[in-house]
């Protein structure tokens, strides 16, 4: 069963929007990590800046291309 969730945590499956339009990912541990398959690492530049936060929340993401600004959409937890 899927359930709202109001705060990223490591499991948990956002739904963000950024420049780029939209996308799913799923929080996970670094050895877990698979960017293609949607699963990022809670370590990661994006992983990092998401936890804690919750729905409607603009983010601001420090990654290797720059700066960057992502709204969380949704957060889902299974």
């Amino acid at each position: 069963m899927v359930t709202t969730d109001p705060c990223i945590r490591l499991g948990s499956r956002v739904r963000l929007h950024d420049q780029d339009g939209a996308a799913e990912f799923t929080i996970v541990g670094p050895e877990e990590s698979d960017f293609v398959a949607g699963l990022i690492s809670d370590v990661s530049p994006l992983g990092r800046a998401l936890l804690g936060h919750g729905p409607g929340e603009r983010v601001d993401v420090r990654t290797p291309g720059g700066l960057r600004c992502v709204t969380i959409l949704d957060v889902l937890a299974e």
